[in-house]
C-alpha cells in the first residue's frame, strides 16, 4: 500500500502500537491526515489497510459522557499535534489534551481536562465481541477484546488499565445501539465498553498493557514494562532511548537534512514489523499464544508482515541489523507450518 501511514507511538517490533484514530471502527483507513476529527486513542497493530486491523480497543477522553463514535469525535488542528515514536500530543479544540508514551505491550496516556470542566474517558470494545469489568477500590478497569481475522475461537486480547485518579462515575455500554448502563461494573458481549468519570479539570495518568495468553500475563506485563515509571516522563524517555539505540545502527554520511529524515523516517517504519507476538513470562523464559492451533508453546513467534513483499527488502535488511530476531523469526514461520499446516 502506498502512503496511509499513521502516527504509529511504539517501540521496535512491539507487541502493540498506539495511535489516533480519524476512521470509524473497523475502518482500515485508521488516520487519513485530511481529517479534521478524532474519534478516539487505540491500541493498534495494523499493517495494511487491506488486512485490517485486530485486539483493538480505544480510549477518547470527553467533557461529557458521549459514547457514539460518530458524536464523541474531537477536533483539531495538526498545528497542536506532535507524533514522534517514542511520544504522541495533541490538544483538540475543546482544550483537552491527551499524551501517550509505549512500551512493548502497554502504553503510558496522560489526558489533561480543561479546568472546571467534567471528566469523562470511554473505552470503546470496538466492532466485534468484548468485555469489561471495573474495579472502583483499585481504579482500575480489566477487560478483552477479540476482534480481527483469521483467529481461533479460543482467542481474546486481555488488557489491564490502572487509573492514578479516584473514579468519580461509572457504567459500562455497548456500540451497536449506544445503550448505556449507568453504575453497571461489568458487561461482556459484542461491542461491550465502558465510562468512568473523575473530579472536573482532572490530570489523569494512565497506564495499560494487554495479552493474549491471559489476565494475570497482562497485569505481569504491566508491572513489567510500567511499573517502575511514575510518570509519563520517564516512559517517554526509556522509548527515546530505546529508539535511540535502535536507529544508531545505521550512521549516514552526506546528504541534506531533508535526505536524513526521510531516511530514518523510512528505517523508523521498517523497524516496527514483523511485530512480536510473544510475551514474556513469570520465569523469564519467552511463551506465546499460537493462533495457528490455539495452544501455548514456549518460544518466539511474530506477525504482521506481508512476506510475499518484504522478503524484497526488510529481510536482508533485518539479517544484517537484527540478525538475532530475524532468525527467530525465519523459525517461527517453520513453527507456524508445523502448527497449522501451511
Amino acid at each position: 500500500t502506498r502512503g496511509n501511514t499513521y502516527p504509529t507511538t511504539a517501540l521496535p517490533f512491539g507487541m502493540h502500537t498506539w495511535t489516533p484514530q480519524t476512521g470509524k471502527n473497523g475502518d482500515g483507513w485508521k488516520y487519513q491526515y485530511f481529517k479534521e476529527h478524532i474519534r478516539g486513542f487505540q491500541q493498534a497493530h495494523q499493517c495494511s489497510s487491506w488486512t485490517r486491523d485486530y485486539a483493538v480497543f480505544s480510549f477518547m477522553p470527553m467533557t461529557a459522557l458521549v459514547v457514539d463514535e460518530d458524536k464523541r469525535e474531537a477536533k483539531f488542528s495538526h498545528a497542536n499535534e506532535i507524533a514522534r515514536p517514542n511520544y504522541y500530543k495533541v490538544q483538540f479544540d475543546n482544550q483537552i489534551t491527551t499524551e501517550i508514551s509505549p512500551s512493548e505491550r502497554g502504553a503510558h496516556l496522560r489526558f489533561t481536562y480543561p479546568k472546571g470542566e467534567k471528566s469523562f474517558l470511554v473505552l470503546d470494545g470496538y466492532n466485534r465481541t468484548s468485555g469489561v469489568k471495573i474495579h472502583l477500590k483499585e481504579n482500575k478497569i480489566t477487560g478483552w477484546v477479540s476482534n480481527g481475522q483469521g483467529f481461533r475461537n479460543n482467542w481474546k486480547s486481555y488488557f489491564v488499565i490502572q487509573f492514578d485518579q479516584p473514579i468519580k462515575s461509572y457504567g459500562t455500554w455497548e456500540n451497536r445501539n449506544n445503550t448505556i448502563s449507568a453504575d453497571s461494573l461489568s458487561a461482556e458481549g459484542r461491542g461491550e465498553g465502558a465510562y468512568i468519570e473523575f473530579q472536573a479539570g482532572a490530570k489523569v495518568q494512565v497506564k495499560t498493557a494487554s495479552s493474549y495468553i491471559s489476565m494475570e500475563q497482562a497485569e505481569l506485563n504491566l508491572k513489567t514494562e510500567l511499573g517502575a515509571d511514575k510518570t509519563l516522563e520517564q516512559t517517554k524517555a526509556n522509548a527515546a532511548a530505546v529508539w535511540n539505540k535502535s536507529l544508531g545502527k545505521v550512521t549516514v554520511e552526506g546528504g541534506s537534512k531533508a535526505d536524513l529524515e526521510t531516511f530514518y523516517s523510512c528505517f523508523f517504519r521498517a523497524s516496527l514489523f514483523s511485530r512480536k507476538f510473544y510475551e514474556v513470562g513469570p520465569d523469564g523464559k519467552p511463551y506465546y499464544f499460537s493462533p495457528y492451533d490455539g495452544k501455548i508453546h514456549a518460544g518466539y513467534i511474530y506477525t504482521d508482515t506481508g512476506f510475499w513483499d518484504t522478503f524484497r527488502a526488510q529481510f536482508p535488511l533485518n539479517a544484517l541489523i537484527h540478525p538475532e530476531m530475524h532468525g527467530r523469526y525465519v523459525a517461527s514461520m517453520i513453527d507456524a507450518y508445523k502448527q497449522c499446516g501451511w
